[in-house]
């Protein structure tokens, strides 16, 4: 230790000389987050203090204010200590890097000394350092360290949707701050949508007066039928001198505020204000449903000039470089049935509805372009050619940012299975409601925002990435943040890190030390991450359950059956064996608790004649939704109805086929399908089950064929047979009445239940 300590020393005085080097590899355990490139301490050393205190010389009276707030949030220094105060001073320093904000932390003696780049690198280098200090009683205490970093990404954004639901502006102060802190540096704005219009136009009065209030909102889930409405006024908007108090805020903490005003589609609440900005001109109400609406603003020139009137005031008001214009989900079908739409697309030589969005998207590009902006659009918008100026913000997956750096745009990567955080964080039998889906914090963590199809020549197009939440299901301030934290914090590390760290050191960092900041921080995390999952795979004779614990601790299992209270396993480490048998069905609830921190999940199991038994997919499941594919239909876990991709197998290819191999020791009466139908996501029932029968598995029999007009399809066995084959027959392309219409639509299994 002490051999250690003197090369620590020598580090100490030589640092410059060491943090010019390109190949370090020194570096010790730590759990600051976003994870620095270079890290060294002597950690059995530590240094006590009773509070801090920042040299002003080199610091802004706001770059103060947000560093003592930090303090304040996390340590009580107010209690009496006769130690020393901890001494922190900031030194400029030049950077052939300059535009990574760069810097670097050494603390010595009784002071931290911080050499920065940047502006902003001051408050990254605090909030470093704030991570590597702890509180006992009345005194902080800190190990001597040396650090060096900078910024991976210059774009790292975190969105915010309050068109959906509203939130104040203190709200979104809170929501800024501790972006900050974990060294986000965008904040995207949705201000505008079809359920509300949220942003003071002084031009157009009524766009807030009319359009940012509703008269009822959906209850419960998009999905569910029959639907239910809360008949209650609900909205708000933002007056301008509002949204500068926002965006001083932000840019106090190195945070740039991106607006969002949406078009030509999502345009509900605007029309609702000014029906002539739409091809019908019917007046319609601010929507309380969630989904696509086919109101959408014409091509007209009174729109497109209304549209530049709104983007003038929004450009005198953000002095973000970048506004975003929307651009996604426009259906054409006001367009495909408008006299002024048609005779546009004639005399601008286009060829369809979508170039003539694109011809609309390129009228505000040139049009922000002379007052020095550029614009940002959801990947639709190279449908039909993509504007000269745009910057794309890829959400339906990696491709539109692929192709849009081949063409030479910049890029803003925020797939929706990576990056939505709207969507499920674990399982959604113990999640509060969400949109449906799963996006873990380990899918979160494994997201690299550089897809790995774009060339090296085409890397530098892609500026960064962002999360998303769109508030739909989203009522209140606690809800969002537990929807973004701790998944925020994975976003950070790779957006931020050159050096991030496996996601098992990750987890050690929050249990070890971020729930602690984030709790300082009044931040309503979520645990979910810690609660143990159940999972299955298939034996010979039926299906061992596995508890998993996110820390590898070990978790004990234990089985009820449902509606006996007397019986009750023994408790069992790790894992359980559950044989299918010739009895009738029968329902348990398993429960995984984790030992170290004392978190729980359960379920139910349906014991049934089918559980385990081997299954071929003759045609794979679609990427997303190919979670278990060789248990997950006979694994006794039944799909829940605000479905998951873990509880569900999907697929949008034409018929789906798969043979069970049946157990011969058992004699089956039936067999059950389960199947989702959920239209808001594309997913819809089937036209068809048809099942095959065969002992050799080469000469086919059919045996049974049942149109679908439920959730779950009820075939009967009439005959002893070794193979089934399923073949499941979706309609060919979604109906024009529902969201997705043209598009294959997915089709969802679930257990096969046997008796």
């Amino acid at each position: 230790m002490k051999v250690y300590y003197l090369i620590f020393s020598l580090l100490l005085m030589v640092g410059d000389e060491v943090f010019a080097q390109n190949n370090i590899v020194l570096k010790s355990e730590n759990n600051i987050i976003p994870t620095p490139e270079f890290f060294t301490s002597e950690r059995a050393t530590k240094s006590k203090f009773k509070n801090i205190e920042f040299n002003t010389a080199n610091l802004t009276a706001e770059e103060l204010t947000v560093m003592q707030s930090w303090v304040d949030k996390l340590f009580d220094t107010k209690k009496n200590s006769e130690a020393p105060p901890l001494k922190v001073d900031f030194t400029p320093a030049k950077s052939a890097e300059s535009s990574s904000d760069m810097y670097e932390i050494a603390f010595s003696s009784n002071t931290i000394h911080v050499k920065y780049t940047s502006e902003a690198s001051k408050l990254y280098a605090v909030s470093s350092f704030l991570q590597l200090i702890n509180q006992k009683d009345s005194a902080l205490f800190i190990s001597p360290f040396r650090l060096k970093d900078k910024a991976n990404f210059s774009w790292r954004g975190l969105h915010l949707d309050v068109c959906r639901h509203f939130f104040s502006i203190d709200e979104l102060k809170r929501f800024i701050d501790i972006m900050a802190f974990y060294k986000y540096n965008k904040f995207h704005w949705h201000l505008t949508d079809d359920q509300g219009w949220r942003i003071e136009i002084k031009k157009y009065p009524l766009l807030t007066e009319i359009g940012g209030y509703r008269d009822s909102t959906v209850n419960d889930h998009y999905s569910t039928i029959p639907r239910t409405y809360n008949v209650e006024k609900y909205g708000g908007f933002y007056m301008q001198e509002q949204v500068k108090e926002v965006i001083n805020y932000a840019q106090a903490r190195n945070i740039t505020v991106i607006p969002e005003i949406e078009m030509p589609g999502h345009a509900r609440a605007a029309i609702a204000a000014y029906p002539e900005l739409s091809c019908t001109k019917q007046k319609l109400p601010v929507v309380g449903l969630w989904g696509v609406f086919d109101d959408i603003f014409c091509s007209n020139e009174k729109t497109i000039n209304f549209l530049k009137d709104v983007l003038t005031e929004v450009a005198d008001l953000f002095p973000s470089e970048y506004i975003h214009i929307g651009g996604d989900e426009a259906p054409k079908a006001r367009w495909k049935a408008c006299g002024v739409c048609q005779n546009n697309i004639k005399k601008y030589n286009l060829k369809d509805e979508h170039e003539l969005q694109s011809w609309f998207i390129k009228q505000m590009d040139e049009f922000l372009t002379k007052k020095g902006k550029k614009i940002i659009g959801w990947d639709e918008i190279l449908e039909g050619g993509l504007s000269p100026n745009a910057t794309v913000m890829s959400w339906q997956g990696n491709q539109g940012g692929i192709q849009a750096s081949q063409m030479g745009h910049d890029v803003i990567m925020t797939p929706v299975n990576f990056c939505y955080f709207d969507y499920y964080q674990a399982d959604s039998r113990y999640e509060p409601l969400a949109i449906g889906g799963l996006v873990s914090l380990e899918k979160v963590y494994s997201f690299n925002p550089i897809p790995p199809e774009v060339s090296e020549e085409n890397k530098k197009h892609i500026l960064g990435a962002q999360a998303n939440l769109w508030t739909e299901y989203i009522p209140t301030y606690d809800k969002v943040e537990y929807m973004e934290y701790p998944r925020a914090l994975a976003m950070s590390q790779n957006l931020w890190s050159l050096n991030k760290t496996t996601y098992d050191d990750f987890i050690k960092a929050i249990v070890e030390k971020q729930s602690f900041v984030l709790k300082a921080f009044n931040i309503n995390y979520s645990q979910s991450f810690a609660r143990p999952a159940l999972s299955s795979k298939a034996m010979q004779s039926g299906v061992r359950i596995y508890g998993n614990s996110p820390d590898n601790k070990g978790v004990e299992i234990d089985i009820n059956e449902s509606g006996n209270k007397e019986f009750i396993s023994p408790i069992h480490k790790d894992s359980v064996d559950i044989n299918r048998s010739n009895e009738a069905m029968r329902i348990y609830t398993i429960t995984a608790t984790e030992n170290r921190l004392n978190t729980s999940s359960s379920t139910q199991f349906y014991l049934h004649k089918g559980i385990g038994l081997n299954v071929e997919l003759l045609t794979p499941p679609h990427p997303s939704f190919s979670n278990n594919p060789k248990s997950m239909l006979v694994d006794g876990f039944k799909g829940i109805r605000q479905w998951s991709n873990r509880d569900w197998l999907g697929f949008n290819d034409g018929n789906i086929e798969f043979i069970v191999n049946l157990d011969e020791n058992i004699t089956y009466k039936k067999v059950s399908v389960g199947l989702l139908s959920d239209h808001s996501s594309w997913i819809h029932l089937p036209k068809e089950v048809m099942v095959y029968a065969s002992n050799n598995g080469k000469k086919w029999e059919k045996i049974a064929s049942e149109q679908v007009k439920s959730e779950r399809v009820e075939i009967k066995l009439d005959k002893k047979t070794k193979k089934l084959k399923f073949v499941i027959v979706p309609f060919n392309k979604i109906p024009e009445v529902f969201n997705g219409a043209g598009y294959h639509p997915f089709t969802f299994l679930d257990e096969l239940i046997f008796e």
